[in-house]
């Protein structure tokens, strides 16, 4: 089997060799090498940081067997973010869009509260203590709300630094994937909604934000609150600053 495109966690695990089947679903075959973890995914599957997608369907390997795949030819794939100033100002677009998706969310209430609390003090370690490895999923729901967080604060200029060895509960596959959101690397479909509100185009970000809500069972609505912590908390600290002893509007599920 060939790979079409990898992201840039996927080609690092994939080029390391000594590549081992580590769980398969229908669309989807997790992998693992010296480098880390990645997924061979099917035609038609988004692509990720830690997606390679290949020329056919993924076959169903056992936990441990060796993976053999054709690099020739890859395609580096690297989602884009717009500059951190244009991500500001389409604040209000990517919150509109986003919200009825986090809305869904499956993180439990009181520890999304935490995780809240927790970044109104701008304490991202007790960020994601509180949601690491938090609800349902094969990436719980709180790994992926975090991963959200991560994403936008990256996208909002920030450099998000944290020790997700040490405080989060999650798999591998968790992992791989906050890892590269720290570093500004999501879905696909993550990159286009924020470029299209970045250039003001409303359609194209409710559309993206449709994709997003699609992903897994509740995946991409937990992305979508992480992202809206991430967007909210930066505007709100922006109306703290402009309104000196005021009390900025908390973000519940938002």
């Amino acid at each position: 089997m060939r790979v079409l495109f990898a992201g840039a966690g996927a080609a690092e695990v994939l080029s390391a060799g000594g590549v081992r089947a580590l769980a398969a679903f229908a669309a989807a075959l997790y992998v693992e090498s010296p480098a880390g973890v990645a997924a061979l995914v099917a035609p038609g599957v988004q692509a990720g940081p830690i997606h390679a997608g290949l020329d056919r369907r993924p076959p169903r390997a056992a936990a441990g067997d060796a993976v053999a795949v054709e690099l020739a030819g890859m395609r580096p794939w690297t989602g884009w973010l717009p500059e951190p100033a244009a991500m500001r100002a389409a604040t209000p677009l990517v919150l509109e869009v986003l919200t009825p998706l986090a809305e869904r969310s499956a993180v439990p209430e009181p520890r999304a509260s935490a995780a809240l609390a927790a970044l109104d003090g701008d304490d991202l370690p007790s960020v994601a203590a509180a949601v690491g490895g938090a609800g349902p999923g094969l990436t719980p729901a709180g790994d992926d709300a975090l991963a959200g967080l991560l994403l936008a604060l990256r996208a909002l200029g920030g450099n998000p630094q944290v020790d997700l060895a040490r405080v989060v509960a999650t798999t591998a596959i968790s992992a791989a994937f906050l890892s590269w959101a720290a570093r500004g690397q999501s879905l696909q479909c993550v990159h286009d909604l924020l470029t299209a509100a970045a250039a003001e185009d409303a359609s194209a970000t409710h559309s993206a934000a449709r994709v997003l809500g699609a992903v897994g069972h509740t995946s991409g609505c937990d992305i979508a609150l992480g992202i809206c912590w991430g967007f909210g908390h930066a505007s709100r600290s922006s109306q703290a600053v402009h309104r000196k002893g005021s009390v900025p509007p908390n973000l519940t599920r938002r």
